[in-house]
């Protein structure tokens, strides 16, 4: 019996110990952004048994089956994970700070789960795409309802920015505040980001009030980080940027041939043999290289971020380029246990960007005769013959011409924060001071033109831009059982001050650079000076209960010296409101699915102050001078220029958004969503008035109404599957314009782009978006000349007398028996019906790959530079297209046959045959990495290094026939109007570079 008793108590051990039998695991730990974390604590949970990361954050442990293995480390969410036969962990540490991730918002932080407003953040690592030049050209394409589009295209020009769409006539510039500093984003390196958040809806953004209608952008730079040794890195790439595409133009013998076939061939062109292809003469390879360093760390109470980088960009337009320098320094320190806080932000940037006006159509339309070098003539460039449209040599512009932009940019902020004797209790001192300063410098060299000579001279400019801020703010903040409130109260003010002045001469000596040199006979100088200020109170109190319902109010009232006296302040208040219902009871047993889900609402009124300076008083012009008895006598007069209604008072854009928060698949997947409806009255806009009055200007007025209404939608998707860790994410956005109503003048629109002051194309027309183009719809081309002449009206008059057979067929929108500019019916808007990117990336034991797509569908472009290079009354070059011209043997075709007296305006500029397709599907980059083994870097003292290959701008997939479908509102740059108007025109818009680069990371 004790043999039995022996035997099963064996037995059952052997089995216990068999069920306990420990199996090897071995795995790796790393963060989010796939960096190893080295020294993390891996313990068998409920024993002492564990281990740590290596320096490649491997380990390797015994664990019992069934057991869980509990991994930890400083800073760090800590991870339980149950062990299996043959197990092996790649595991991801989420940060502390992801679990309450905040928010910044205006004038303080938000827990992302708290936050009412649409508010859409980008993480500094996420911007610092290494093509990006600018950081408004790394946001491109990352946010859903923010366009970020091409504005001119030369180096250094930046870019256009909207939000939600256009509100208004006037500036749809968002505001900008870099590190509590109203400032501008061009001023701050991509490298120097640590998170930017866009404020798109009232809720979000009011309290900033005044200038917060087109939205607000909030910019958070590089910091050091407590208790952290030095850390030294290094952001470097050189590349390549080459134009992407050649219009199709005649060469020389084509010209020469196509003119002599169609009897237009001048006598003199006969000896002309040259054979010029201006594109290839004027664009060209051009170098880019940029490099950025930084250190950062800190003490017990302390830290400090320092960092410099240099940008030079050399133009594919040769002559032009971009240079800049920037410096950056952020400090913090605490004192008394924490109680009192300080911190400052010095930010500087020095830039050259040289630039030509040379007008991009001149290039094509010059005449391949003609040969570049012509040393019998001043200035030793070939210049335009008698029978040759008078356009510039453009290689001699170039050349001739000398115009630079120097500007330093400095930014300093400083703050002092005390939590005071009530817990949750605190003030705040903001002060920050911007200040730009710099020249305008533009020189040309004498020449031939035409028959004439040009001068030399030299002009320059200086100007001196200052602003300060002081802010005083209350801020309160507390937890009472599930009761969560945050309050703010604050005054604020500021003021501006724009200076300038410039001198110029004619005549300056070859050799010379000092205006002096040149000759006094002829000299101009100039002068002015503007100044404003903006006061400001505001509140807001944010309220949850239990995490489930979420309240937020906001008010500011601001005070701008830009109204007369009983306009000059607003009110701008909103109101939101958040439900999370994954936090309710009900939902419990739905968290396993659904991982997120929150409702959000609001409403609210912001304002726009954007006009000139002085608009409604009535101020003095001086320069008005005259001779008399011999002598100069200077003038002066007020009343000289329009003066705004004393009534005019601030544009008010209220907006409604409801928003909804998802997130599944344990928050791998997270969905926005935001539907908006935005209304903007009392619009800003300078309105003409009639020349008979004999004043100058345009009296800036409240002329109308403009709503806008879109769809938002983005998803990101981030997983692994064994070592591959990868990322898909989509943005989309929708939104429709219209001008709902103008309050001013007899007419219901408002007259925009007209090239060359040969048609209106663009209108702003109640019912209609900002900016519609509207032309004269054509049908083809009449076959014969019977066709041409029987194409009447009901009462049998001809509609088109001068038309002959080849000639383009005009619809007589309205039935009055002739065609002009009042067949005009609206061909569509710039603005597109849909707007897209799409990013994805995945990374494999050291390699990594991301591309980003972007595109448009639905806008169309008024394409004027096809138009000035297929019009055929002027003696320039053509398109190639020019070549399939009608004739009786080539019917088959949609170009109009050649003649050079054009009778019946084939060349129309008001006309739909300029009007094309915006749409365009984009790889805009891609990028091949590769992290270096850390056995490699740790015999050079490297922490972590990073070589990578990169292009932008690789290919565009379009129908439209110009350099380039991104086409934002523009610039004015190379001889183009500008405005809001202009979106969608391509009035000879500097070509996107296609641009390719090797770069290098490293951090020590």
């Amino acid at each position: 019996m004790r043999k039995t008793i022996l035997l099963s108590l064996l037995c059952s051990s052997s089995l216990f110990a068999w069920a306990q039998q420990a199996i090897p695991v071995k795995g790796t730990v790393k963060d989010k952004e796939n960096n190893p974390i080295v020294g993390a604590t891996i313990i068998v949970k409920g024993t002492t048994d564990g281990t740590k990361t290596d320096q490649n954050g491997n380990f390797s442990i015994n664990v019992p089956t069934g057991k869980l293995l509990l991994i930890t480390y400083v800073g760090m969410q800590r991870a339980e994970v149950p062990i299996k036969d043959d197990s092996f962990i790649n595991l991801s540490l989420v940060s502390d700070s992801q679990l309450d991730e905040v928010v910044v918002i205006g004038y303080g932080t938000v827990k992302k789960r708290d936050l009412t407003g649409a508010v859409a953040t980008v993480t500094g690592k996420d911007l610092q795409s290494n093509l990006a030049k600018s950081a408004s050209g790394a946001l491109q394409g990352r946010i859903a309802g923010v366009s970020v589009s091409n504005a001119g295209g030369t180096p250094g020009a930046g870019m256009s920015i909207n939000i939600r769409g256009l509100s208004s006539m006037g500036n749809n510039t968002p505001l900008y505040v870099v590190d509590g500093v109203f400032s501008d984003i061009n001023l701050v390196d991509p490298n120097d980001i640590a998170s930017l958040d866009v404020l798109k809806d009232a809720s979000a953004a009011a309290i900033y009030g005044s200038r917060a209608a087109n939205g607000v952008v909030i910019i958070t730079t590089k910091g050091g980080k407590r208790a952290s040794p030095a850390t030294l890195g290094i952001n470097a790439y050189t590349g390549i940027q080459s134009l992407p595409k050649k219009m199709d133009l005649m060469d020389g013998p084509q010209w020469k041939k196509f003119q002599k076939e169609n009897k237009y061939l001048p006598t003199q062109a006969e000896s002309f043999n040259a054979n010029t292809d201006w594109q290839d003469e004027v664009f060209d390879t051009a170098p880019i290289n940029k490099i950025n360093v930084d250190i950062s760390g800190g003490g017990e109470r302390s830290t400090y971020s320092v960092s410099a980088g240099y940008l030079n960009q050399e133009g594919i337009l040769k002559t032009t380029g971009y240079k800049a320098f920037n410096v950056r320094s952020k400090n913090t320190f605490n004192f008394f246990n924490d109680h009192l806080r300080i911190g400052n932000t010095f930010l500087l940037k020095s830039g050259d960007r040289k630039y030509s006006d040379l007008i991009i159509t001149d290039i094509l339309r010059q005449n391949p005769l003609l040969p570049i070098y012509d040393e019998n003539t001043l200035g030793g460039y070939a210049t335009y013959a008698p029978w040759m449209k008078n356009l510039e040599n453009p290689v001699g512009y170039l050349n001739l011409y000398n115009k630079h932009v120097y500007q330093t940019d400095i930014m300093l902020n400083g703050y002092a924060e005390a939590d005071l004797f009530v817990k949750g209790l605190k003030y705040r001192l903001n002060v920050g001071i911007n200040r730009t300063s710099g020249r305008n410098y533009n020189k040309n060299e004498a020449y031939t033109y035409g028959t004439a000579k040009n001068q030399s001279s030299l002009n320059e400019n200086a100007f001196f831009n200052n602003q300060w801020l002081i802010e005083n703010t209350i801020h309160y903040d507390n937890t009472f059982d599930k009761h969560t409130i945050s309050a703010l109260a604050g005054y604020s003010s500021q003021e501006n001050s724009n200076r300038g002045f410039g001198a110029g001469r004619k005549d300056i000596p070859i050799g010379t650079d000092v205006i002096g040199a040149g000759s006094p006979a002829e000299q101009s100088t100039s002068g002015n000076l503007n100044e404003a200020a903006l006061i400001s109170q505001f509140g807001r109190l944010m309220y949850s209960y239990d995490s489930r319902y979420l309240f937020t109010a906001t008010v500011r009232r601001d005070g701008s010296s830009k109204f007369a006296s009983g306009q000059r302040y607003g009110v701008f208040p909103s109101v939101a409101l958040g439900w999370n219902m994954m936090n309710e009871g009900f939902f419990e047993s739905a968290k396993n699915t659904v991982n997120d889900f929150k409702l959000r609402a609001s409403y609210g009124r912001l304002g726009n102050q954007e006009i000139g300076d002085y608009t409604t008083q009535n101020v003095t012009t001086y320069g008005i001078n005259y001779i008399q008895g011999g002598m100069w006598w200077q003038g002066a007069i007020p009343g000289n220029s329009w003066v705004s209604p004393r009534n005019l008072t601030w544009e008010e854009t209220e907006t409604s958004n409801i928003g909804l928060d998802l997130a599944f698949l344990q928050s791998k997947l997270n969905i926005s969503a935001d539907y908006y409806i935005r209304d903007t009255k009392n619009i800003l806009l300078g309105i003409n008035q009639p020349p008979s009055t004999g004043l100058s200007g345009t009296p800036t007025m409240n002329a109308g109404t403009i709503r806008n209404k879109g769809f938002e939608f983005s998803a990101t998707f981030k997983d692994a599957i064994g070592d591959v860790n990868y990322n898909f994410g989509i943005n989309a956005s929708t939104v429709k314009n219209e001008v709902k109503a103008v309050t001013v003048g007899g007419k219901q629109e408002f007259e925009g782009y007209n090239p060359q002051g040969e048609g209106t194309v663009s209108w702003a027309k109640v019912g209609y978006p900002i900016g519609g183009f509207w032309a004269i719809e054509t049908n083809g081309l009449f076959q014969s000349d019977t066709e041409a002449q029987n194409y009447k009206t009901a009462n049998g008059t001809v509609i088109q007398p001068n038309a002959m057979a080849g000639d383009i067929k005009f619809v007589d929108f309205n039935g009055d028996g002739h065609i002009d500019n009042n067949d005009r019916q609206y061909m569509g808007s710039p603005f597109p019906k849909l707007a897209y990117g799409i990013r994805g990336g995945l990374d494999f034991k050291g390699v990594d790959f991301a591309f980003f797509f972007d595109g448009m569908y639905g806008n169309k472009i008024y394409n004027y530079t096809r138009a000035r290079m297929e019009q055929t009354n002027e003696v320039n070059n053509h398109s190639a297209r020019i070549l399939d011209s009608w004739t009786p043997a080539n019917t088959d075709t949609d170009i109009p046959r050649y003649t050079r007296e054009d009778p019946n305006d084939n060349k129309r500029r008001v006309s739909d045959r300029w009007i094309e397709s915006g749409a365009f599907f984009r790889l805009k980059t891609i990028e091949l990495g590769y992290t270096l083994p850390t056995h490699w870097l740790s015999k050079v003292t490297l922490k972590n290094g990073r070589i990578f290959l990169a292009a932008d701008n690789l290919f565009t997939v379009t129908k439209y026939k110009g350099y380039t479908p991104d086409l934002g509102q523009s610039n004015g740059d190379n001889g183009a109007p500008s405005g809001v108007l202009t979106a969608g025109t391509d009035h000879g818009r500097f070509p996107l570079a296609r641009t390719i680069m090797f770069g290098i990371q490293a951090n020590f």
